[in-house]
């Protein structure tokens, strides 16, 4: 036996070493789509890589023996030829199987490396039996160890590399790192080929001459062929599939991007960002779910903010919303849900336990941060808040009932006055009930026409003559009875029945006035309260111009009396209006001077003729010092003013002592006469003119 080494033919030497070199890469390549991959598509991935793998490397050791130039044919046996094939794929297949799950430890790196190297040698030393020769093939024992350990040592490094190029399923190693990592393992593949091959110890007499094996260049141009064409299928399938992967994984990407957003549309209002009725009911849920020992749960609305939106349009009144959301959102704590639920209505949900002191301490934080004017572009919007309370367990054991009664405590606070909050008490129930009443009596008074109007006479302090009248809005309904103005009003003022209430109103009452002037040939001075909501109406002159003109009144015969909360709800726009009425020659006074908000600066911009005292003042101004030092500076600032002064409610001579002494103007109320109807009050007029000297 000898030796047989023959020169090597460099091509054919490049040539594996290339071979191998892909196998390494394609080997790479297929151990991150076996580790990217689920279910039955790993077990596909690891059939077919393992295939390609195999077919690789066995090609690399076939061309690498046909580089070697022995000088004579060499054949290969069928069957050997197909096993040494066969322990190349299950050896792949081994690889891939153990990168497929889990972390590399040393035990199984190890294990791993033994088992696939003795499966390369086996594939190897295989394939060298399968050459047809004169005897057995014997080897170098140190040589044959040496390649031994290249084996195991190669795929120790393998399977190392291909954990740490595909550490996990989804993050794709670059392509320099991994084709410099194919060299590597190719190296250490071809490696062990030569070394092997150099092992060999040939017999006398070299290779059988037969024909029933594959020639030399019958196998090289099968072998090149069929192992290229496998191996750039499966890279190319590889490259498709993670293509399709990652278009997938943009579109999952994607399909998350638009479950959030649909989430923040389903959960988040549009136009606060603020979470909506949806969300607050969920969170509620979760802080019931709990069982907190109490919380508190507290119903936020803005007071005439229709009005906003009517004169000033939705652009403003929208700014105003995101303006009160941000500033709920900086009044309360990080643990606290500030949610808008409806056009000006919002819930704050207290995130953790509150007593009953903690909650009014919120609440006159809402409402005071409220009650400062907003900036809106160029105007000054002034609005208030009315709060509504209801406290866990005592107010609900749910949300449903927790929302309902702050809801109704937010309309009690309404009802007092608003700018101010109130705690949920069970009698407010009744109340939300009659509101519901009042509003469908008062659309069914409105469609027939069941509204009337009494006229209360004004007095010449000075001379005793009546000087002129008060309109009255009465309404005595079927169900409900006398209905007071004061919950008219503010009622229609809510559900934005005030502007055909207020035209209705104001027609009626120059359509008297302009009557009496006919019958009687003297002009009857006409005083109407005008709403809020219709003095910031943009076609409110229009509409008491057309009033006037189909009514034939003559301007100077109308006064239109408004409250101080009408001046500072945008008081540009409430100037603007008010110079036009003054311009036509309509007086203007305020109503109820005082109980307001508005003080001597924005007095003097506004064109007023008169203040009017609130009753309410006057009806202890002769045994109260206070409320007679109010009454005092009120008739003080308006001489200051060159204005004159109409004292309310004057129900005795002591009262009317008092404001002859301060030198009042006018005066109203039942010392004079009650509101009357037309008729009644053309039987006073003649009454009262046979009483005055």
């Amino acid at each position: 036996m000898h030796d047989h080494h023959g020169a090597y033919n460099l091509a054919l030497v490049m040539l594996s070493l290339g071979i191998a070199a892909i196998a390494s890469f394609t080997a790479l390549d297929l151990a991150g789509r076996v580790r990217a991959s689920q279910g039955v598509m790993r077990h596909l991935w690891l059939v077919g890589g393992a295939f390609a793998m195999g077919i690789g490397i066995w090609s690399m050791h076939f061309i690498g023996m046909l580089a070697m130039e022995m000088g004579e044919g060499v054949a290969y046996g069928i069957p050997l030829t197909v096993a040494s094939l066969v322990a190349a794929i299950l050896s792949s297949a081994l690889a891939l199987g153990i990168v497929q799950t889990g972390r590399l430890s040393f035990v199984r790196l190890a294990f791993g490396a033994l088992v696939m190297g003795s499966g390369v040698c086996l594939m190897h030393y295989v394939g060298m039996a399968a050459m047809q020769t004169q005897g057995p093939l014997s080897y170098q024992p140190s040589l044959f160890t040496v390649s031994v350990v290249i084996a195991i040592s190669a795929s120790a490094v393998a399977l190392w590399l291909a954990f740490k190029l595909n550490p996990t399923a989804t993050r794709r190693p670059p392509l320099w790192q991994r084709l410099v990592a194919a060299l590597f393992m190719g190296a250490g593949i071809s490696g062990m080929h030569y070394t092997g091959m150099a092992a060999a110890i040939y017999p006398e007499g070299g290779m059988l001459a037969s024909s029933s094996g594959l020639s030399t260049y019958e196998l090289a141009i099968t072998v090149a062929l069929v192992s290229t064409c496998i191996m750039l299928s499966a890279l190319l399938i590889s490259l498709f599939d993670v293509h399709m992967s990652s278009r997938n994984a943009q579109l999952a990407a994607s399909l998350q991007e638009a479950n959030l957003e649909l989430k923040q549309m389903v959960y988040r209002d549009a136009l606060t960002q603020l979470p909506n009725r949806l969300m607050l009911e969920e969170r509620l849920d979760q802080q019931l779910s709990a069982q907190p020992s109490s919380f508190a749960l507290f119903f936020v609305d803005l007071d005439r903010f229709k009005q906003v939106n009517d004169n000033l349009g939705h652009h403003v009144g929208d700014q105003l919303i995101q303006q009160t959301g941000a500033r709920l959102r900086a009044a309360v704590r990080d643990t606290d849900t500030v949610a808008r639920v409806g056009g000006d209505e919002f819930i704050v949900l207290a995130g953790d336990s509150a007593a009953r002191a903690e909650a009014e301490s919120l609440a006159k934080r809402l409402v005071s941060t409220l009650d400062k004017p907003f900036q809106i572009g160029t105007s000054v919007v002034k609005v208030s808040t009315s709060v509504g309370i209801s406290l866990y367990p005592e107010d609900g054991q749910d949300k449903h009932e927790l929302m309902v009664h702050a809801d109704a405590a937010m309309y009690a606070a309404k009802r007092l006055g608003r700018n101010n909050y109130q705690f949920f008490d069970p009698d407010m129930t009744s109340h939300e009930e009659r509101r519901v009443t009042l509003e469908r009596r008062l659309r069914h008074a409105i469609e027939h026409a069941a509204l009337r109007l009494a006229y209360q006479p004004k007095v010449s302090v000075e001379t005793g003559q009546v000087t002129g009248v008060e309109a009255l809005l009465r309404w005595e309904d079927d169900e409900l009875g006398a209905v007071r103005p004061d919950e008219i009003i503010p009622l229609a003022e809510e559900t934005g029945l005030i502007l055909p209430i207020g035209e209705w109103v104001l027609r009626t009452a120059c359509r008297y006035a302009q009557a009496w002037r006919e019958e009687t040939g003297q002009p009857l001075a006409m005083a109407v309260n005008i709403s809020a909501v219709q003095l910031n109406h943009r076609h409110f002159v229009a509409t008491v111009k057309e009033v006037l003109e189909t009514t034939g009144l003559a301007p100077a015969s109308l006064e239109l009396e408004l409250t101080e909360s009408a001046l500072v709800l945008n008081p540009d726009l409430a100037l603007e209006t008010l110079t036009e009425l003054r311009a036509l020659g309509i007086a203007l006074s305020i109503d109820d001077f005082g109980t307001g908000y508005s003080n001597l600066a924005q007095l003097r911009r506004f064109p007023i003729d008169r203040l009017k005292i609130d009753r309410a003042f006057m009806s202890h101004a002769v045994t109260d010092r206070q409320d007679a030092a109010i009454v005092r500076a009120v008739v003080a600032l308006a001489r200051s003013l060159d204005l004159q002064v109409v004292a309310e409610g004057v129900e005795n001579e002591d009262q009317l002592s008092l404001i002859r002494q301060l030198h009042s103007d006018e005066y109203q109320g039942y010392l004079c006469s009650q509101a009357l109807s037309g008729e009644a009050l053309k039987a006073f007029m003649q009454e009262y003119a046979k009483r005055s000297p």
